[in-house]
């Protein structure tokens, strides 16, 4: 991704920078933790793709063909609460490595064995919280000292606690379907992809801009619509990647989402397969808790032989003629949609 945003990645990461660093000088005084927690924050949140950062940018320039500071600053925004939300995130899904590195809540449990704590996780773990929601705050605080007009200043803040109420109930959601033993269907499934991945990923980011350039509740729908088949199509790949992948390659480990109990596409459709040649082994490794190099082979093979690859590669096929539709309705310059139509193809093909 960061082959369509490089530009717009590099001013995110240099507000960023000087943003954390001045946050960094002024909560040194608060205590320790100040000092240490905005070094951590910048490196984690300075290591990622700005998917979200760019996307605003893009949009907005779509309209205008301008990039002022201010719109620079939402999309640094953003990023706060997307690397946030991961760090929430780590922690509910219990995750050691991120963007190849520890996670932000494990750098602390290690602190906290280092000094010889009791209870050396369940301190990381608090620290995270605190790491994560002092991130949401920062990002408020950036919005609040836009150099813009309050109506939009007040039109972002709207959609953006909306979208990111909507984000979080996705989340339990999520937590639900993974001990629940409930099965979730295909349009809880894809409910689920829309509201925790799609909207907050590409609609939130794709209406921001256009929001902040002042064009109308249609282009802003259909940016909403694009954005939603955008999402789901990247957490589609993004299932296929967690258990086809290659963990150094994507700086995770893979096959986390069977051992965790994810519900996605691939464990409804695999859970599906009436092949008695199939069906048992499936159910012993859906139930097992670790997932070893060679459960993970099986499951691909499984998947492969089985159609269930082509039935997911088939709904994806379908998601991106509907963004197509879309990406040709907008009345942009053809620049911007040829831009559009490789980010899509993009969605499509990336392997991390």
């Amino acid at each position: 991704m960061n082959l369509f945003f490089q530009k717009y990645s590099n001013s995110i990461e240099n507000y960023l920078k000087n943003f954390l660093l001045k946050r960094q000088i002024e909560l040194s005084d608060i205590n320790k933790w100040g000092k240490d927690l905005m070094e951590r924050f910048a490196d984690f949140s300075l290591h990622g793709k700005m998917i979200r950062g760019g996307l605003i940018i893009l949009s907005y320039q779509m309209f205008t063909n301008d990039t002022p500071d201010w719109i620079i600053q939402i999309a640094s925004a953003l990023e706060l609460i997307h690397s946030s939300l991961l760090i929430h995130d780590d922690i509910i899904d219990r995750d050691n490595i991120r963007r190849g590195k520890k996670t932000l809540f494990y750098q602390y449990k290690e602190l906290g064995e280092h000094e010889n704590h009791t209870d050396s996780y369940h301190f990381g773990e608090s620290l995270g919280i605190c790491a994560g929601d002092i991130g949401f705050f920062l990002a408020f605080e950036i919005l609040s000292k836009l150099e813009t007009t309050r109506e939009i200043k007040e039109k972002v803040l709207s959609l953006w606690s909306k979208e990111l109420t909507f984000v979080s109930l996705a989340q339990m959601q999520d937590c639900y379907f993974s001990i629940s033993k409930k099965k979730a269907g295909e349009e809880e499934i894809l409910n689920l992809y829309r509201y925790k991945t799609a909207r907050y990923t590409f609609s939130l980011p794709l209406m921001t801009g256009a929001i902040a350039a002042g064009q109308d509740s249609k282009t802003i729908l259909q940016l909403e619509k694009l954005g939603e088949n955008l999402g789901i199509i990247f957490q589609i790949k993004d299932d296929e990647i967690g258990l086809f992948g290659n963990e150094s390659e994507i700086g995770k480990p893979v096959g986390t989402d069977i051992k965790e109990g994810k519900k996605t596409l691939y464990s409804l459709y695999l859970s599906e397969i009436t092949m008695d040649k199939y069906r048992e082994k499936i159910r012993t490794i859906f139930n097992q808790k670790k997932i070893t190099p060679s459960t993970l082979l099986c499951l691909q093979e499984i998947a492969e032989k089985s159609g269930v690859q082509d039935k997911i590669h088939n709904k994806m096929l379908n998601l991106k003629e509907k963004a197509e539709s879309l990406i040709t309705s907008l009345s942009v310059d053809n620049v911007y949609k040829d831009v559009l139509s490789r980010m899509l193809q993009y969605n499509m093909e990336r392997t991390r």
